[in-house]
């Protein structure tokens, strides 16, 4: 099975800063040092043994600070020979599709095909929306459209396209991308049933971040594959990102709880979860008004609610070696994942104790996983095809 690191800036101790908007005042850190950071924990990946790198896109908060996941990933194509690179996720309805198009076919050209894992979404955080001028109301129906245009844009030397939002007279991407397969790279990331449903009756297969139990991990792959049986689809494996802190001993491994903690709060901070009003009256984001949308934990009287760590333990990798390896063999068990990234670094956790946790897993864990089987189990592949398995 591959692993992948996820690589993303942080700046979570200036969360108060922002909330008081005490802009007159500097920050304690500047953003710089935890880009810096994250490009050094980027570095370790190729020799400590990971099989790739992927990116998310985020901007204007503390939370992941990453602006343009395929300009980091040029990056780390270029520092690299044999990472994949992957998206976690481009949010297309922030992009002009012909635009998006070019860069995945250029990265594929530098990279020489290593651009692997296409990771798409539709986006949730009312601050993103805003500031780039795009509606949240808008947000499914751009979606679809840019995913349409990509679908043409890789596939095909001329094309056009006449959509509500999008018009594209008949052109070409140039240049041509390296590979030939590109839309079978593309993978979808929702949180909600309904997207979930949507995403898997397109043909995008699941990205999952471990934010749920596995059961509820393990009944949203059977739902993709239930809805993939229904449009003629074969079942399929997801790949999940998944909070690691690796130590000697289990009470060392603890002290991470508190930055896991700090996680859900960026996370819930950032995309508005601590307030399901964000969400009213907003197409497309029903569940996230009806409170249902987020495993993260929200908010009561201004105090965070849920587990101390606002994530279910059974999906997160918090632990010894030996403890860690189990839970991604019980993951894989439960949930049939095919690939795994590795979010080593958040919630102001420092880098020397990410550091010192990402050698220690790569040490001691990552060669048993790489040498695992990865299999779709029966239970995972959807109501129809379980039935008759």
């Amino acid at each position: 099975m591959k692993v992948h690191l996820n690589i993303s800036a942080q700046n979570s101790a200036d969360w108060d800063r922002v909330l008081a908007g005490g802009y007159d005042r500097p920050m304690a850190a500047p953003d710089s040092v935890f880009v810096d950071e994250a490009m050094a924990l980027g570095d370790l990946a190729e020799p400590l043994g990971f099989d790739g790198i992927w990116v998310p896109e985020h901007f204007g908060t503390p939370y992941v600070m990453t602006p343009n996941p395929l300009q980091t990933l040029t990056w780390f194509a270029a520092r690299s020979e044999r990472l994949s690179l992957g998206t976690i996720v481009c949010v297309l309805p922030w992009w002009n599709p012909i635009r998006l198009a070019h860069q995945i076919a250029y990265l594929d050209i530098l990279s020489k095909g290593r651009y692997e894992t296409i990771g798409i979404g539709r986006g949730v955080a009312k601050t993103e929306f805003e500031a780039v001028g795009v509606p949240r109301e808008e947000s499914r129906d751009r979606f679809d459209e840019c995913l349409d245009i990509l679908e043409l844009a890789l596939t095909q030397e001329r094309f056009s396209y006449e959509g509500r939002i999008f018009k594209i007279p008949e052109t070409s991407v140039r240049p041509q991308p390296y590979s030939k397969n590109l839309v079978d790279r593309l993978y979808g990331a929702s949180a909600t049933g309904t997207s979930l449903d949507r995403l898997a009756a397109r043909g995008l297969k699941p990205i999952f971040v471990g934010n749920k139990s596995l059961a509820e991990a393990a009944a949203d792959v059977r739902r993709v594959n239930s809805a993939r049986l229904k449009a003629g689809l074969a079942p399929t494996q997801s790949k999940n990102i998944l909070f690691m802190y690796c130590a000697n001993s289990e009470p060392e491994a603890q002290e991470a709880t508190g930055f896991v903690a700090k996680a859900n709060q960026d996370v819930a901070l950032h995309y508005g979860f601590h307030d399901p009003g964000n969400f009213a009256g907003v197409k497309g984001y029903e569940d996230y008004a009806a409170g249902s949308g987020s495993a993260t934990s929200l908010t009561k009287d201004g105090e965070f609610i849920g587990t101390p760590s606002g994530y279910d333990e059974s999906n997160l990798l918090i632990g010894t070696p030996e403890t860690i390896f189990e839970r991604i063999q019980l993951g894989q068990r439960t949930c049939s994942f095919s690939e795994i990234c590795i979010a080593g670094s958040f919630g102001g956790l420092p880098f020397e104790q990410a550091e010192k946790s990402l050698r220690l897993f790569a040490q001691e864990v990552l060669p048993a996983v790489q040498a695992m089987d990865a299999p779709l189990h029966p239970e995972c592949m959807g109501d129809a095809a379980s039935a008759a398995a």
